[in-house]
Parts: C-alpha cells; structure tokens; sequence
C-alpha cells in the first residue's frame, strides 16, 4: 500500500463499482433486448393462434363433407328417379 491506505481503499472501491457500474449497463442492455425478443414472440405466438383458429374452421368444415356429399347423393338419386 502507498503512504495513505485509506485512500488506496478508496480508490480499489471504486473501480470496483465502476465495474458494477459496467456490468449492470450490460445487464440493463440484455434486458431491454430480451424485452425486444419477447415482444416478437409474442407477436408470432398471435399469429399462430390465429392459423390454428382458421384451421380448426376448415377442419369443422371437412368434417362436415362425408354429410354433404350424402345429401347431395341423396338429392341425386331423388332427381334421377324423377
């Protein structure tokens, strides 16, 4: 140590909070980027629910084929028969 202790003290104190200092702006940039990500996920996460809402209609609506297709055999056959 030099001729003033307290002073050396003081001076290795407060490079180490410029170190904290550093690492919490690194830290406070993550999580505005995680914040960025997370707005993005969200944002894709609504489009997907949003496709599988459509698909479930289509499904509902395939569903509903082998029914139709009978009736309109049905209404075939009746025509026919006049």
């Amino acid at each position: 140590m030099g001729l003033n202790p307290v002073s050396d003290i003081l001076k290795r104190a407060d490079r180490a909070l410029k170190s904290v200092d550093g690492t919490l702006d690194t830290v406070d940039e993550t999580l505005v980027e995680v914040r960025a990500t997370l707005v993005e996920v969200s944002g894709t996460l609504t489009q997907v629910r949003d496709l599988l809402s459509e698909l479930e209609d289509e499904l509902a609506l395939l569903k509903r084929v082998p029914d139709i297709v009978a009736k309109l055999d049905a209404i075939g056959a009746a025509v026919e028969a006049g």
